[in-house]
């Protein structure tokens, strides 16, 4: 029985609105009336019939209604996490690649210019607690020293990790003066005009 939208009006007690009726029925004459609130009636005809098929749906389906919501909502969820794996991926992605822009900014022959390594400092993430580093990391840290005039002290500052390929370094809150005494660090530095 392929039900269509016939007609909706208002039906009135005492004089007031009391229900919105919107009557569904079909070419062989089945006629089926759908109540709602008297303010339904300025609604559109299409969004009516699909709100009398979800009334009647619930109605005579309470529990099929309530599984096909339930897998509705499944189906979104399912495509969040797919549509969450992807950008996951993309994020990783980027990452890689800035991790190989920056090694290939730093290892330029002169040095960067300052506005450049300015900004390629701000990007690099810093030391992380308990973190383990290997050789040819790559961190940014505030500069440790007051004695160069040309570079301040606080200024943030681009450091390599330093040691053997087989060693590892495992950051404990160590001062960076102290890392570069030890050698486990090196001081990337820019064109300092």
């Amino acid at each position: 029985m392929k039900l269509e939208f016939l007609s909706k009006s208002v039906d009135y007690v005492g004089g007031e609105p009391y229900k919105t009726r919107v009557v569904l029925g079909n070419s062989e004459g089945a006629i089926y009336p759908v109540f709602f609130d008297p303010d339904f009636i300025s609604k559109e005809s299409g969004e009516l019939f699909k709100l009398a098929w979800e009334k009647i749906y619930q109605e005579n389906f309470p529990k099929k209604a309530e599984n096909d919501k339930f897998n509705q909502v499944d189906e979104q969820l399912e495509k969040n996490k797919k549509a969450g794996e992807a950008n996951k991926q993309k994020v990783e992605d980027v990452a890689t690649l800035t991790d190989v822009l920056i090694s290939l900014a730093i290892t330029r022959d002169g040095g960067m210019e300052q506005s450049a390594y300015a900004k390629v400092a701000a990007i690099i993430k810093p030391l992380v607690k308990e973190q383990r580093y290997t050789n040819g990391d790559i961190v940014a840290m505030p500069y440790p020293f007051d004695t160069n005039s040309k570079w301040a002290q606080g200024t943030a500052t681009i450091f390599k990790f330093q040691m053997q390929q087989s060693e590892g370094y495992t950051y404990q809150s160590q001062t960076i003066a102290d890392m570069l005494q030890k050698g486990v660090l090196t001081i990337v530095m820019p064109k300092i005009e």
